[in-house]
Order: structure tokens, then sequence, then C-alpha cells
């Protein structure tokens, strides 16, 4: 935190009722696993979890609880709370007042992580950054990025993820972001949301939310762009990103050397700069643009925006190149998968050079569309010339009857992981690359851990 809080403020701002009497703090916990006596500890519940059922041996353990059932017989100070989860991002909401600098919003169906990432390469070239950690990007993890604002800190970059409508809206009134951007909309976590329109209005609300003054970078080449042009707020600027050289942010020459890595003339209100990625996939050059949209929107100049696009290596789980035991490439890219990131993973793997195989485990949360998407996976893979497509779980299962088609010998669909990796790991050879990708329901780092040998 930048400077410590007490309970007496949070009281006083959001109301409940202090027991023991008030403290101050400049640490939240909320996993009892990790108790830390000088820190608040927030006892939160969830599907398959409830911190309460802890409280009566944290004596001694914590500072001070938040809690929504009083703690008999104790002496430890407590913020009795209707709901602790809101009650957690309002702790976040104080600790955001704290910060000053420049904060920015991203969401988006996939690459968000990878966006994310980008920012804190570029800024972290210049400054001291504040960035979501990992996947902590919903309305526990959200919280506790904020309650990580340290005084050197600069730059607040934030990563918001959602799974049901105004998911997003609620993390924006905690983090308060001035520069946002919606990544993409395609099909994932259907299921919450009830249809991509419907996607497309829960991400929106990260521009909905903006207020007079902010920045709301935009991806023109995305279906729903005309949408959110129409409903960003008055007195916000917009700054559009996109392949085509009518938008502010644009890319020239696209080359993907050998390896499969993409560079291109970063082009930003007529000013450009050489990019070199150092991760796969032409994907990424729209993935650069968005970043590069939100850095500039914050004063960054061109040519610190190429030189940190360029330093960043890579990130875990999303198209990292790593070797194979004996021999051959892995590409893992197991961190999620959605129709859309499943098909910027095919037509990445249909440049590479020799045999190309793709390993696909289920897509989750698409609703009724899943059968449907995971064919159109399998018939892409086919077009675009990959050789073998081995699938794991019962949706990916139509996957393999679709690439197959009328080549029944081709279906390669397991139902056990261990299987899997006993019929695939013959097949890599120095003329190999495979590439794996699922949700993580799919658990299929743990394909790439096997066929690697724990080489990341």
């Amino acid at each position: 935190m930048i400077a410590p809080l007490s309970l007496q403020q949070l009281q006083q701002r959001f109301g409940g009722e202090l027991i023991n009497g008030s403290v101050s703090f400049n640490a939240v916990c909320t996993d009892t696993r990790k108790l830390d006596e000088s820190a608040l500890f927030v006892a939160l519940r969830g599907e398959s979890f409830d911190a309460h059922d802890f409280l009566a041996s944290l004596d001694g353990k914590v500072l001070a609880v938040v809690t929504e059932q009083i703690i008999p017989d104790s002496a430890t100070p407590q913020w009795l709370v209707e709901d602790t989860t809101i009650a957690l991002g309002q702790i976040g909401i104080l600790c955001r007042e704290q910060f000053s600098g420049p904060v920015i919003g991203i969401t988006g169906s996939c690459g968000k992580t990878t966006v994310k990432e980008m920012l804190a390469a570029i800024f972290g070239l210049r400054h001291k950054v504040c960035v979501t950690r990992g996947n902590l990007n919903n309305h526990f993890g959200v919280p506790m990025t904020l309650f990580s604002l340290a005084p050197e800190h600069q730059v607040l970059i934030v990563e918001m993820g959602a799974s049901g409508p105004d998911e997003i809206g609620y993390l924006c009134s905690i983090a308060k972001p001035q520069i946002t951007a919606v990544n993409n909309v395609m099909p994932a976590h259907v299921e919450g949301f009830g249809s991509v329109d419907g996607i497309a209005t829960a991400k929106g609300q990260i521009y909905t939310s903006l207020h007079a003054g902010g920045i709301a970078v935009l991806n023109a080449d995305d279906a729903y762009a005309d949408y959110w042009r129409g409903h960003i707020p008055e007195g916000v600027r917009t700054l559009e990103v996109g392949l085509g050289h009518q938008w502010a942010v644009h890319p020239d020459n696209i080359v993907v050397d050998a390896g499969g890595c993409p560079s291109f003339d970063l082009v930003i209100e007529g000013i450009a700069h050489p990019v070199q990625l150092q991760l796969l996939g032409e994907h990424n050059v729209h993935n650069a643009l968005v970043a590069a949209g939100l850095a500039y929107a914050a004063g960054v100049t061109v040519a610190e925006i190429a030189e940190g696009l360029g330093a960043l290596t890579g990130v875990g789980g999303r198209m990292q190149s790593l070797p194979g035991n004996t021999a051959g490439t892995v590409i893992d890219d197991s961190y999620n998968a959605n129709p859309g990131s499943v098909s910027a993973a095919i037509e990445m793997l249909a440049q590479r050079a020799g045999k190309k195989i793709l390993v696909l485990g289920d897509m989750a949360e698409l609703g009724p569309e899943a059968d449907e998407a995971h064919r159109q996976m399998g018939r892409l893979a086919r077009e675009r010339g990959i050789d073998q497509l081995y699938t794991l779980g019962a949706l990916s299962a139509a996957a393999s009857v679709e690439f197959a088609a009328d080549r029944p010998h081709a279906q390669k669909n397991f139902s056990e992981r261990e299987s899997l990796i006993r019929a695939l790991a013959p097949e890599l050879d120095e003329n190999t690359t495979v590439l794996v990708k699922g949700s993580r329901s799919a658990r299929m780092e743990l394909v790439v851990q096997a066929l690697t040998n724990g080489n990341q």
C-alpha cells in the first residue's frame, strides 16, 4: 500500500460495525494458508470455500479481520460487514485513491494478458510499474492488485476479466482506469453472457465507465467497433488502432521470420518506428497495436513503445517455443482457448516448416455452440494443412471427426491425457512442431510438461 489504512476509515466511508476497536494496516491477506500477523485478513466466501469456517483459529495470527459474522470470545479487531467480497473491493477503492499516476485498464476475450505484459515491458523501461500478476483479474484479483501499489509506483496497469454481465463495470468502479481498451470480442464464456453480443456489451463497460478526460483505445478491426463508438461517453477521447492505414495506430511492412516472429513498422499518427517482436504468431501484431495505443495515450513516445515491444520475450503458456524431450519443437499455448485464439494458433502453426501437429483440449463455456465451434476448428486445421490433430476430451472429439472427414484413420481423439501423450510422443522428431492448446479446465500444460520434460 502507498500509505496505511484503518478500520475506522473503512467503517466511516462504507458503513458496517467495528468490533474491538480500530487498527491501522498496510497489508491484506485472504488465504488461510498464508496468514500474516501484520495484515488485515478478509474472510471471503466462494463456490467451494468459506474462510469464515476458520475464524475461530485466527487470534494472534492476523492483525484484524473483515467478517460477515462476529467472532465470539475474540480480542481481534473486526470490521463486520454484509458482504466481505464487496468489502474487499472497498478496501481496493481506498488504495486506488492514494495513487495519482496514470491507470490503464485492459479487457477482451483473448490476448489481454499478452497486451498487459507488452504494456509492462514498455513502461518498465523508464517507470516503476504496478501490474496485474498472473491472471488475478476478477473481483478478487483486481483489489489484490491495488493492495500491491507502493510509493515508488508511477504507472498502474490492470487486467480485467469477466464471466458474466456487469463484472467489468464493477471492476472499473474499483480501479477507476483513465485509459482503457477492449482487445477483442470472441466466443468465450458465452454461457455466462448469453451471446457474443452480450460479451461485447459487458466488455464495453470498460469504455462506458470512463469519465471526461479519459481515453478509449478502440480496436477498429473488431466487429463491435461501431457499437463501442456509439457508447463512448461525452468528453472521452478515442484513439483507434487497426491493420488499415486509416487508423491512428497501424502497422506497415509486416514480415514473419523463419522462426515465426513478426516484425513491422509501427506507425502512430504519422510517426513510424521499426518493431521486432520476440513472440510467435502474426496475431501478436494486433496485440502490439492495442498495447501501443494504450501506451501512446499515456504519453510514451513511439520509439520507446517500439523498444518495449521488442524487449518482451514471452508470456507463460502463450505461444512459448520449447525443445521437445528428444527432438522437435513444442509450442506451449496451453493457458486457455476459445475459437478465436485457436484459429490464430492454427494459422501460426500452418506457417511452420516440416510436420505440423495440433493438440487440442476441450474449449469450455461455449454453451449450445460448443459442438459446432469444435467442428470449425477441426475443419480449419484440415484446410490449413495441419498434418495431424490430437484431441483430448468429449467436446474436442467433434474437431477430430471434422478434421478426419472421409479419413477415419486420421481420428486421434483421447479421453485420457496419458493415452494421448503415449501416442503422441513418438511423433516428435527434428522436423516436427507440436502446438498444444486448450481451456484451463483441460489442463493441457500437463501435456506440454510431458513432451518437454519440464524444459520450460
